[in-house]
């Protein structure tokens, strides 16, 4: 990787490269290099061009306090604070004419919407909010198959002339075609399970049940969860939004994006997990449920933590929504990966900027957290959640539509971007913001715009998204 000192003549030289020499891509990974942390690998398809910094470090890809870091109780995200807090229920209960001041009077103001736009999103929601048919611990017969229960016995690839590289590389495949866009595989880290799960009843709305992975029982009962040691591995998905939608934030467009991701996750990890049991295998299928799916897609190589407390992939940015399934199938896991997402967040303000609701510090990581819905003892940029539910049910995309990662790489300048955070050159952050935000890129799209376009064309730089 290359220090901090970028001469002027050598930024002129890049860009007399032009576009086709700093965008080329590949079918699948290639290792470019080598540094004194990991490989150096390139791919179009799964790093969107960047080349990325593949990890050979045993332990966590990031820092954190084991004398304060604990699982998370589920009670304390700000779904559940939303049922129990009275401070939260007081929030909710004007959430409606906050939602019409922020975005009809307010700095968030959507022009155009219409109903296109409402039936768009009701409709991307459907399956997201489909009750009692995703996310099964078993089958479609309520029988847990891998258990030995009408199994006909754990799949060996060995038997078929294949490795457990092969093994997992199939596993990988089976998600995109069950719809995701990115997946990548961990170890699981027991830090990454809820310690309880928030079953509320009418007569006690703080009611939770204990998680608890101590042996090899697998069972959901109403006095505790139980999932077995040997659930040892996760998969983790990504699911691309759309870029367009996410450009209309915070209009109800960017709700139907949002929607759409939780919809697609839902349908996607619980088939994923049936294949998996069709293997012989156990699998756990989860949204934001059993825990959080942010630190476990780092784990598996998926990107790294941006200042606005999302996921930002090499292909997609923050522009994705997340789930995972966990297994006691034998993948093998993938490296955490670096790209220089941390560098480039120390200089660019532009999600904290653009952020209606002022829940994206402007200031250093910490090791504390703002709020009850954050856990203590990572050294990030903490958020807070809170503050964005209320803005707009949180499908405000503000920061996702304004991060300079966000965008296709098909533009000479992104490329640029791109090739600048590589290098890891800090000095000229800011002058690569400025470039980005000078294209026209970031800007809100109208509702009438959206409407008017192909989701599925290419996004040229005359456009200027």
């Amino acid at each position: 990787m290359h220090d901090n000192s970028f001469k002027r003549r050598d930024f002129i030289k890049l860009l007399s490269l032009g576009g086709a020499a700093l965008g080329v891509g590949m079918t699948a990974p290639t290792v470019i290099g080598t540094t004194a942390r990991g490989t150096l690998l390139a791919s179009r398809e799964e790093y969107g061009n960047f080349t990325v910094e593949q990890s050979r470090i045993e332990g966590f890809p990031y820092q954190v306090d084991p004398d304060v870091l604990r699982p998370m109780s589920e009670k304390f995200t700000t779904f559940s604070r939303n049922v129990w807090s009275p401070e939260r229920r007081e929030a909710l209960a004007e959430a409606e004419n906050i939602t019409y001041k922020n975005l009809v009077e307010g700095r968030g103001r959507v022009p155009d919407q219409t109903r296109l736009d409402y039936a768009l999103m009701a409709a991307a929601w459907t399956y997201a909010q489909s009750d009692g048919i995703t996310y099964r611990w078993d089958g479609p017969s309520g029988m847990v198959r891998g258990s030995g229960l009408g199994s006909m016995g754990k799949w060996d690839p060995a038997d078929i002339d294949m490795t457990w590289e092969d093994a997992t590389r199939a596993v990988k495949h089976a998600s995109l075609f069950f719809g995701a866009s990115l997946a990548g595989v961990a170890e699981l880290n027991p830090l990454w399970l809820y310690s309880d799960h928030f079953a509320p009843q009418r007569n006690d709305r703080e009611r939770t049940i204990p998680v608890l992975a101590e042996g090899e029982r697998y069972e959901k009962t109403d006095e505790a969860w139980y999932i077995p040691r040997s659930l040892n591995r996760v998969i983790a998905l990504a699911f691309e939004e759309d870029y367009y939608a996410i450009a209309n934030s915070p209009g109800r467009l960017a709700s139907a994006a949002t929607g759409n991701g939780y919809s697609r996750m839902a349908v996607t990890a619980s088939t994923l997990a049936e294949f998996i049991r069709g293997l012989g295998f156990r699998a756990l299928p989860a949204g934001n449920g059993l825990g959080p799916s942010i630190p476990v897609a780092i784990d598996a190589g998926l990107g790294e933590l941006g200042r606005l407390g999302l996921l930002i992939t090499p292909k997609y940015g923050p522009r994705v929504r997340l789930a995972k399934v966990i297994t006691d199938m034998p993948l093998l896991p993938d490296a955490p990966i670096r790209f220089g997402v941390t560098e480039f967040c120390e200089s660019c303000m532009l999600c904290a900027v653009d952020c209606p609701s002022r829940s994206i510090t402007e200031g250093p990581r910490t090791w504390e957290g703002r709020s009850p819905a954050n856990n203590p003892g990572v050294y990030k940029w903490y958020v807070t959640p809170e503050g964005c539910y209320d803005f707009n049910g949180f499908s405000c995309s503000n920061c996702k539509r304004v991060c300079p990662f966000t965008k296709p790489n098909n533009s000479w300048l992104h490329r640029l971007i791109r090739k600048a955070i590589e290098g890891r050159i800090s000095p000229l952050n800011n002058v690569m913001v400025t470039m980005d935000q000078a294209s026209g890129y970031g800007r809100q799209l109208s509702d009438r715009e959206f409407w008017r376009r192909d989701g599925h064309k290419t996004i040229t730089a005359r456009e200027k998204m």
